[in-house]
């Protein structure tokens, strides 16, 4: 837990293959991020939101493969919360063979029905704290990272501490996600801070030494 002046920041590492969940709380309200856990443990991460929150108004997906998902429709009808994600990320949310959700269990398969889409350099407001959106494409076509406060960036599967995402999934593109390493996440101040979709958190000015490397 990550606490700052008016909010904490909880991570969740949840699923198949760890994935780190984002809950970012205030005022017993909270904003979810990649809820990719799985039945079994939905109990225990649903009780844990509940000691923190007693409202989740929305659901943000950094992309749309199956471990960053696995938890939204969990999520959302026990909270009725919106589910926001990129355009180009609908079609994994509806094919498990797109999404890789194929390759678990077949009762973990489902469907996401998004309520609104997010876009490149949109500024949305939920529990009185501002969220950026950065279309950061290469892990996937429409993945995207999660600005908070300016200081916080939830960077998905774009990179890593001193890692990228992989890029040999469906309509993922290595070229772009060294761009958008590049000229959208490591261009961010040095402080800030990046918590990936997997692994420790990092910074800016770490990665920037890793990629001058």
């Amino acid at each position: 837990m990550s606490p700052t002046n008016n909010f904490k920041i909880h991570k969740f590492v949840v699923g198949y293959i760890e994935t780190n969940m984002y809950l970012i709380s205030k005022d017993n309200q909270g904003i979810i991020i990649d809820p990719g856990f799985i039945n079994n443990e939905a109990n225990d991460i649903l009780k844990k939101i509940k000691k923190e929150c007693n409202e989740i108004p929305a659901i943000l997906l950094t992309h749309g493969h199956f471990d960053h998902i696995s938890g939204c429709n969990m999520i959302k009808k026990e909270f009725k919360s919106k589910i926001y994600c990129h355009k180009f990320e609908l079609e994994k949310l509806s094919d498990p063979q797109k999404s890789g959700a194929i390759l678990f269990p077949i009762e973990e398969n489902q469907i996401i029905e998004v309520d609104e889409y997010l876009q490149d350099s949109d500024k949305i407001d939920f529990i009185t704290l501002r969220f950026k959106i950065i279309h950061t494409p290469g892990h996937t076509k429409g993945g995207i990272s999660i600005l908070l406060d300016d200081k916080f960036l939830f960077s998905g599967d774009t990179i890593f501490k001193d890692s990228i995402g992989r890029t040999d999934f469906y309509d993922g593109s290595y070229q772009e996600e060294i761009s958008s390493i590049k000229m959208k996440i490591l261009t961010l101040p040095l402080d800030t801070t990046i918590y990936p979709g997997h692994g420790p958190q990092t910074t800016v000015r770490q990665e920037k030494k890793y990629f001058n490397n």
